[in-house]
């Protein structure tokens, strides 16, 4: 007796979830190998990277003020930018040097998906127009250039407070499949009309004479000083909380 058609539609849906999620996992596992090549040539690479981040971010913490965050939390926020931004290997990232000269016990299948990574991955803040639970499919538009990606990302979807805002983090395509390829989600539950121009990551007017360098120092960095800077346009609003900032 063949199936019911009901039950074939199901169970495609659920074989392609699965592939989806190994393909997730794969991605995730490839830029944990980076990030612990990186931990291993640290003296390297860390000395500096955490001298100009600390020097442009300015943390509020190291002063005394909100938000506080503790040390696993802030290592997340700064690991981020040197994995995928810091040309700290005679002007490679530590993506790109892991590509470069991969380790000898580096898989070749962590060496093939860093190079999709490489290749395809951002990082910006988006706007939340629909989330799926059941295909983990999240359906987000760039504030930056109003183009839309469909991202595969179960735990943006399970979460229910983070709905109608923007949600910032870092994504690559690999397999025609959009995906969250970092460890930093950040949530903003203003509305994206609110914060779509001159919101948190952009070089802001008050920059001109603050912080003229930010203009060139990337989306990435001046989000992070924008919510937990001492000069953070947003730091005042930003609460931690779990998967990541919450801006109030």
């Amino acid at each position: 007796m063949m199936d019911a058609p009901h039950h074939r539609s199901t169970s495609d849906r659920e074989r392609r979830l699965q592939k989806t999620r190994r393909l997730a996992q794969a991605a995730q596992t490839a830029v944990s190998a980076a990030a612990e090549n990186l931990i291993a040539r640290k003296h390297e690479a860390l000395g500096l990277s955490s001298e100009l981040f600390l020097e442009f971010v300015d943390p509020a913490m190291f002063h005394g003020e909100e938000p506080l965050l503790d040390e696993e939390h802030f290592n997340t926020l700064f690991t981020e930018w040197v994995l995928f931004e810091f040309p700290a290997f005679e002007g490679r990232t530590p993506l790109q040097e892991y590509l470069a000269h991969p380790p000898a016990h580096a898989a070749k299948q962590d060496v093939a998906l860093i190079r999709k990574v490489i290749e395809t991955q951002f990082f910006s803040r988006f706007e939340i127009r629909y989330k799926d639970t059941g295909t983990g499919i999240c359906t987000l538009v760039d504030v930056c250039t109003d183009r839309r990606y469909d991202v595969f990302n179960e735990a943006l979807c399970a979460t229910d407070r983070w709905r109608d805002g923007t949600i910032a983090l870092r994504i690559a395509r690999i397999e025609d499949t959009w995906l969250h390829v970092g460890h930093v989600q950040l949530y903003d539950r203003a509305a994206p009309i609110h914060t779509s121009v001159d919101g948190p990551g952009f070089f802001h007017p008050e920059d001109r004479i603050r912080k003229p360098q930010a203009e060139h120092a990337g989306f990435y960095l001046r989000l992070i000083r924008d919510i937990i800077g001492i000069d953070g346009r947003y730091r005042r609003t930003a609460t931690f909380a779990p998967y990541g900032m919450d801006n109030r």
